[in-house]
């Protein structure tokens, strides 16, 4: 297994950059290094990203797009198996996502523990999940959702093959917008704690894209970054993140 940092995307912004390190955890077998990988993949098209670990083998040589609006730069770490890589990577993280499926829920609660202890920001990705884990999930009682991937079968022959699967009518977004900013707030307060400098990213829910175009512009205008970010809610299509440039 690499475990080399490969860098992907390498397309310069014209925003000056500010860099976010995650990291994928979790047992054996709950394929938190698909998951690594379908969120190093998507990134590739927004802006620059690095990725460690088994997911590197996939994206290394995928090239970057332009849409690198917010000016982040990321590292994506797929880390080994087991809650002993959180303690390894505390001093460097700014959020880990525990990777499970519906069979091994319980077992988050050791990563969240561990990374609460560094003050690091966790979050859960359920994986291979089913209609009838629904309620079991709703009940859970651990790391805040990130997002969930359903059992499908033309992810893991994907992968088997060596590929990289396409996921028409689902994004990988809601895991990059929780690494950001999980905190929504209307237009205007946003608007405002930039101003303020209370937060350095802003986080707008979107009901419809169409709308997107418009807050993007109102931020630009003041001077602020922003870029449109998809989701897989049902009750609004995605959010407009913006960024304070650092003094």
């Amino acid at each position: 297994m690499s475990t080399k940092p490969t860098e992907v995307g390498t397309t310069e912004g014209e925003h000056e950059s500010e860099a976010r390190q995650i990291a994928f955890v979790g047992d054996p077998g709950v394929g938190k290094t698909t998951i690594a990988t379908l969120v190093a993949t998507r990134l590739t098209e927004r802006t620059r990203v690095q990725v460690t670990g088994e997911a590197a083998q996939l994206t290394g040589d995928r090239d970057a797009g332009t849409d690198g609006a917010l000016g982040i730069e990321w590292t994506i770490e797929d880390c080994p198996s087991g809650t002993e890589a959180i303690g390894e990577r505390t001093e460097r993280l700014d959020t880990v996502f525990v990777v499970a499926t519906p069979e091994t829920l319980e077992t988050a609660a050791a990563y969240e523990r561990l990374a609460s202890q560094h003050e690091v920001d966790c979050f859960l990705v359920v994986n291979r999940f089913r209609e009838s884990a629904r309620d079991r999930l709703r009940s859970f009682d651990g790391p805040e959702l990130a997002e969930y991937f359903h059992d499908d079968e033309e992810i893991s022959s994907a992968f088997a093959d060596g590929r990289v699967p396409v996921l028409p009518n689902w994004t990988v977004e809601a895991i990059l917008i929780e690494a950001l900013q999980p905190e929504r707030q209307d237009s205007e307060r946003a608007l405002e704690v930039l101003k303020r400098g209370e937060r350095s990213i802003v986080n707008v829910e979107v009901e419809e894209r169409g709308n997107a175009d418009s807050l993007i512009n109102s931020f630009e205008t003041v001077g602020y970054s922003a870029a449109y970010f998809e989701c897989n809610c049902r009750c609004h299509d995605g959010h407009v993140l913006a960024r304070r440039q650092s003094s």
